[in-house]
């Protein structure tokens, strides 16, 4: 490539000068600059996302500022293409990293599997990814599939992960040798100086809740860690960056144990980071995250939350092979259009100056030729979405137990929504004996009128498949009983409360944690009649991805699968309603519901 060319060119005419080569970097789709003498003090950039899970789209947001809801387009995978090229031209010493869980969640996965996904990473050109365990939601054959459609002549993408053992030789990521696919770590230069990342994939979750190959196995993160930052140090390399999907909290516990790491960029576990209090946003600590290591020296971690929305730019400024300081922040990418949500508005203004000097949004056109490719693919996408399946003769809403009733809807205990996504879910794995979907996976009502294939997926838009879980009746109180407490707790969230199908019971958040839960019964398909859970009984319950794998407190789910008494099916969540709906072909609004009766705790 001539601009490649001049580029040496003129490094060679230069040398022994500072000179800043972000923007060359932009041209070559790589983020390598030239090496540069090393110095005491080294500022290593690393632009990061993770989780964007086939969102390629912009979405609507809603922003709380000033006392009002504001309406604003978010996000979407050319917007983070935009940012990355525009802050790789702006600094020196980038490395582009992208933490994982790329595919599954939308309807380009569903219709052109990783193909779309590694057509705009590969435009983008991320120096390394790490595999996540949604990478293996088609098995080790759609992962490795995807692998080899991530990367280029022009952009090569180091696949990592240091803790995934395929069996060599039946494995499809490894039919010849071990790293045949993907690596344990990549070593690369930036101004002279060597850095190591080293990738680590969540292992329990990923063999439990995934769809991995059977002889596919995942060591321990702590001590895969462990081997490879000692193999590294051995090459003399200091400079450690950790390229993880095994969770904030437990990035913040692996830090905590190990020797050498400087930097930690993660995902898996969907965290916002930065100050996004102003605007009605929770993040989960700061951007970036300051721990030290076993050692006492201080390390820098960062997460770029989730669906495309948030690019990270996290500064690691070195004294040494040291880190002396962390900085940086996020940037939630935002459309130039805001509206307001109720009322009238004179001036825009004031939100626009607001949003610009918050220090974690940033406003962003999208990348031309990412859109363009995405235009390749959205017609499709669109023609797909408005399939009509069902008709809906009356709005069926999305309401929580704790919410007041909406005009045009049903005034009834409990979510009308959400009783059709769980019968739904029995629909698709009729071997259950019932169902839960937690409060917080149902995203929108559904509206009277024609349901298509796209009203399917906003309903259920996340990156879920339905999971079998083997327990007791007693595992199940536990769990039901440990997801309420998690729900009234401070930072538990009332997404976590149960919804069901082919089982129903009554709740009181007034008792004791334990003592929540009561009436619980279970339909008998042979006898066609409710019967109570029995304690030893053994039962089959169908769920989502999500809380099977212990999220919003459903900590038991997590131990069970654990065990071993688990099964990820492989079918999408919102598939399961899209097959649902297609062979009622009405959707009936409910009138009857797994929640009996509810107490509220006063003041929740």
């Amino acid at each position: 490539m001539q601009v490649n060319k001049n580029k040496r060119l003129f490094s060679q005419l230069a040398r022994g000068m500072t000179i800043v080569f972000g923007s060359a970097a932009v041209l070559s789709c790589a983020s390598a600059p030239e090496p540069m003498p090393k110095s005491e003090n080294f500022e290593l950039t690393v632009l990061h996302v993770n989780d964007h899970h086939s969102t390629l789209d912009a979405k609507q947001q809603t922003l709380v500022w000033a006392d009002q809801d504001w309406q604003v387009e978010a996000g979407g995978f050319p917007r983070i293409g935009a940012q990355i090229k525009a802050l790789r031209a702006a600094n020196d010493h980038v490395l582009t990293l992208h933490a994982g869980d790329a595919v599954t969640g939308s309807l380009y996965f569903t219709l052109f599997g990783s193909e779309a996904d590694a057509r705009m990473m590969n435009n983008v050109c991320f120096d390394a990814f790490t595999i996540g365990n949604h990478e293996f939601d088609t098995g080790d054959a759609g992962l490795a599939k995807f692998l080899q459609q991530l990367g280029s002549p022009q952009c090569q993408t180091a696949k990592l992960s240091a803790n995934i053992q395929p069996e060599v030789g039946q494995s499809p990521l490894t039919p010849d040798n071990q790293w045949q696919m993907f690596k344990p770590y990549t070593i690369v230069k930036r101004g002279g100086e060597e850095v190591a990342i080293i990738g680590l994939t969540i292992a329990s979750k990923t063999k439990k809740s995934s769809q991995p190959d059977k002889s596919t196995e995942f060591l321990d993160e702590l001590e895969t860690a462990q081997k490879y930052i000692a193999e590294v140090q051995q090459q003399g390399v200091e400079k450690i960056v950790l390229l993880t999907h095994i969770q904030y909290e437990r990035d913040m516990e692996l830090v905590q144990q190990l020797p050498g790491v400087d930097v930690v960029v993660g995902g898996d576990s969907h965290t916002l980071l930065g100050d996004f209090s102003e605007f009605g946003m929770t993040a989960a600590g700061p951007y970036p995250t300051e721990l030290t290591n076993v050692n006492g020296e201080k390390v820098c971690v960062a997460h770029a939350y989730q669906y495309s929305l948030v690019v990270g730019e996290l500064k690691a400024t070195f004294d040494g092979d040291k880190i002396a300081e962390c900085g940086g922040r996020p940037h939630y990418l935002l459309g130039e259009d805001i509206q307001v949500s109720d009322g009238i508005v004179t001036t825009y203004e004031p939100i626009k100056t607001a949003l610009k000097e918050s220090g974690v949004y940033s406003f962003v056109e999208p990348d031309a030729e990412l859109q363009s490719i995405l235009e390749d693919y959205r017609s499709k996408v669109d023609d797909f979405s408005a399939e009509v399946i069902a008709d809906v003769p009356q709005q069926i809403c999305s309401q929580q137990v704790d919410r007041n009733r909406r005009p045009g809807c049903a005034q009834v205990i409990s979510s009308g929504a959400h009783r059709v996504v769980a019968e739904a879910f029995l629909h698709s794995v009729p071997e259950a004996d019932f169902a839960i979907q937690n409060g917080g996976g149902v995203r929108s009502d559904i509206a009277e009128g024609d349901f298509t294939v796209g009203d399917a997926f906003t309903v259920l838009p996340f990156a879920n498949t339905l999971v079998k879980l083997e327990l007791t009746g007693s595992e199940f109180k536990q769990a039901m009983e440990e997801a309420l407490a998690y729900a009234v707790s401070d930072g538990g969230s009332q997404g976590a409360y149960p919804y069901g199908a082919g089982i129903r019971y009554s709740v009181d958040l007034t008792e004791e944690t334990g003592s929540r839960v009561s009436d619980l019964e279970v339909w008998d398909k042979g006898s066609r009649s409710w019967q109570p859970m029995s304690a030893r009984a053994t039962y089959i319950l169908v769920t989502n991805s999500f809380i099977a794998g212990g999220q919003d407190g459903w900590d038991t789910f997590y131990r069970v699968s654990e065990r071993g008494r688990a099964r990820n099916t492989g079918i999408d969540y919102a598939q399961s309603l899209v097959n649902y709906a297609r062979a009622q072909e009405v959707l009936q609004r409910p009138d009857e519901f797994a929640t009996q009766s509810y107490t509220p705790l006063e003041g929740k």
